[in-house]
This record gives structure tokens, sequence and C-alpha cells, in this order.
């Protein structure tokens, strides 16, 4: 019997398999594409980098597009031409992105796959069903807001021309369903997932002493903690002006942030300075700047932490930060917007605040737990309880082969 080829294409600019810098995204690919469906092969197509050199892998399965000579000079060409030229020709400006994609296109020429799955950038998806129509192709969306991210062209593309549509959360789907209600193609949700060897196994008081001394804390300090980007739209300022508050009241409340400016694809510089600016000058004794943890190292993170915070002013999709808080046992204080709300239930595993307001929602959401930190502990197993029922590899993996084979 002929295998059904099958091939995973990474919009973003990360390689598969993972460095120790890459975000959650390329691990969720990587668990997809080792899916045990019969009478299926799976490939996977991402950007090079520099780390796979020391990795061993599967070099038939995963394929990547290189830093040819070509390519270099492709990419440095672009440069000279005019913004307007490069976006009416490849539908986006930047060379890296325009390179990254043309060589998928090529790719995808020579493996001339049965089955094509685009995550997360809709114009690749478009370029790679316009440039190979004879395949089966789903779309992989990997935020909230269909509308808003794709727009009512792009939506009315893919309701025209998706075989299949997968998406981390429930809303992109409803809304899909909404817009086109006769739209007769497998839809489903499959949401992230946490590998329990790598988390929720590894919950330990000890290793939370441990790693508190290490920044002179102790069992009695209370510590909020936050891994990801750096961004405004993640209300970084309005958790230190709250913490601020707090002080000003006698209250020392703790932040570990595990990320860096450094490695974030679109940074904001002038915010991170503003932020910059705020903890030296009021908050330089109780925010802990500990860079970018690789993935095998968070769990002594969440570890240390009382609280997690995830205060995303506009849109959230299914935060790997979330799902790993909850596996420690470590509940969440979240804005009521996009996935968060399907992962978060309000005094159960966590906090739901209004996105409105932030400041102040997180100041009275604090308050209410410092009077009795012991609510924190009964929502502890429930946390933990949460993520092996709804999202383990093993559940996200037997979503993906049900899906799957409805195209075989």
């Amino acid at each position: 019997m002929t295998n059904t080829n099958v091939i995973l294409v990474s919009g973003s600019r990360h390689t598969v398999p993972p460095s120790k810098n890459s975000p959650g995204a390329p691990r969720i690919i990587e668990t997809l594409s080792n899916s045990d469906v019969e009478g299926m092969c799976f490939k996977v197509i991402s950007k090079y980098n520099d780390s796979l050199k020391l990795q061993n892998y599967n070099t038939d399965k995963f394929l990547h597009i290189r830093p040819t000579v070509v390519n270099r000079f492709f990419e440095k060409l672009l440069h000279y031409v005019p913004l307007k030229v490069k976006k009416r020709i490849f539908g986006y400006a930047l060379p890296d992105r325009i390179v990254y994609y043309e060589s998928i296109k090529r790719l995808i020429k020579k493996e001339k796959p049965d089955i094509i799955i685009t995550f997360m950038h809709f114009e690749l998806f478009k370029k790679l069903h316009k440039l190979y129509p004879k395949a089966k192709h789903i779309y992989f969306f990997r935020s909230t807001d269909l509308q808003m991210r794709l727009g009512t062209d792009n939506i009315a593309y893919l309701a025209n021309h998706s075989d299949g549509f997968l998406a981390n959360t429930k809303s992109p789907i409803q809304e899909l369903q909404s817009i086109y209600p006769n739209l007769n193609i497998p839809k489903e949700t499959i949401y992230n997932a946490v590998n329990l060897n790598d988390f929720s196994d590894k919950i330990s008081d000890e290793l939370s002493k441990q790693y508190r001394e290490k920044l002179n804390l102790t069992s009695e300090d209370f510590i909020i903690g936050y891994a990801g980007r750096l961004s405004e739209e993640k209300s970084i300022l309005e958790l230190f002006e709250a913490i601020s508050y707090f002080k000003s009241k006698g209250q020392k409340v703790h932040l570990l942030i595990a990320g860096s400016i450094k490695i974030e694809t679109t940074p904001n510089k002038h915010y991170y300075k503003d932020i910059m600016t705020y903890y030296d000058e009021h908050l330089s004794d109780q925010v802990h700047f500990l860079g970018w943890i690789p993935n095998e190292h968070l769990y002594e993170f969440y570890n240390a932490l009382d609280i997690g915070v995830l205060l995303s002013k506009y849109s959230e999709g299914n935060s790997m930060f979330l799902l790993e808080s909850l596996s420690m046992g470590t509940p969440v204080i979240a804005t009521n917007i996009g996935g968060n709300i399907e992962m978060i239930s309000d005094g159960e595993n966590g906090f739901l605040i209004d996105s409105q307001d932030i400041k102040q929602n997180v100041i009275q959401t604090l308050d209410n737990i410092l009077k009795d930190k012991s609510q924190l502990n009964k929502m502890s197993e429930k946390a933990v309880n949460y993520i092996r029922q709804n999202h383990t590899d093993e559940i996200m993996l037997d979503k993906f082969n049900n899906f799957i084979k409805k195209f075989e």
C-alpha cells in the first residue's frame, strides 16, 4: 500500500526540531510530526538554524531551508527593492520571509505531497495552494480573532480553497462557522499539549526552595511569574505598577520574568526601555529578570512561583506559558480574552480578570490572594488535574490522528 505523504510547513521562521531558544509552536509541530497514523508518512519543512549541528535528528523527516549562496544573494538584493514593489509581488515585504517562503515553494514542488498542513501565516497557505493545488490543503490557525487576523478576503479564500481547518482554540472555528454556516470541511480544535514528564512529574518543594535561594528569596516570599515576550501587549508596565502599589502599602511582592528581548522576532525596544526605566527607579529589588530559560529547565522556574500572570490586552491563543504553569500546579491570573477563557475556570485553577483597567484588576485580585494564600493550595491540585485531563501529548496526538485519517 502506498503511503499518504503529509508535509507540515512552519510559517514562522523557527526551526523544527526546536532549538533551546524556540517558543512552543516548534515543539508542538515536532510532536505532531511524530504521529503514528498507519499508511501516512510525515515530514516537516522549517527554517534552518545552526543549533541543528548539535542535534541528532531524522534528516529525511525534518527538511530545512538553508542559507545558500543564492538565498543570501537574493535576500541582499531584496533590501534594495522598494517596500511597495515587494508587497505587490510577494504580499509582504520582509526580505528573509520572502526568501524563506520562495524556498519552501521550490521544496514543495520537489516533494509533491498529498497533504500540506500550513501553520500560522496565511499568505504562505495561499501561495502553496496556488503552487500545488492537487494536494489537500489544511490551514492550522494558532491564535484567536479570525476576522481581525485574516480579514474578510482571506477568510473567503480559506472557505473556498481549504480542505480542512485546524485551530488551537475553539473560537476561530466558531467564528468561521458563523461566517460560513454551510462550510462543509473537516474542522477541529487541537489544543497545545504539555509533556507531563517535563513538568507535572517534577513538582518539588525542595526544588522550589533551592531555586528561591539562588535569588536570595525564601519560602515566605510571595512570588509572581511570567514567561514570554516583553511587549506592551502583555501589560508588563501595568504589572510593575500593581507591584509598586503593594510596595507603597508595605507589602513586598516579587516578580520573576523569563524572557529576553534579544531573541524576539519583533522587539518593541521603546517599550522595553520604558519597563527597564521603571524597574531601575522603583522595583530593582523586587523584579528579577532571568533571561530566556530553555524548555528543559523551565520546571525549575515554575516550581519557585506562587502564581503566574498572563495579562494579554488584545488577543491570546493557547498559551504554552499558561498550560505549563497549570501543569506545575501554579494557578494563573489571566485576562478574559481569547484562549484564556477556555483554559481558566475562575476561582478553580486560576483567576480571570477583565482586560480593561488591568492594573486595578490585578491589584484587586492580588489583594484577595495575599489576604488568604491558602486558596492557592486548593487550586494547585485542580490545575494539575485539568492538564492531565485535557492537555497531554497523548490527547493532542489522538485528536490529530483522528482528524488526519479523514484525508487518507
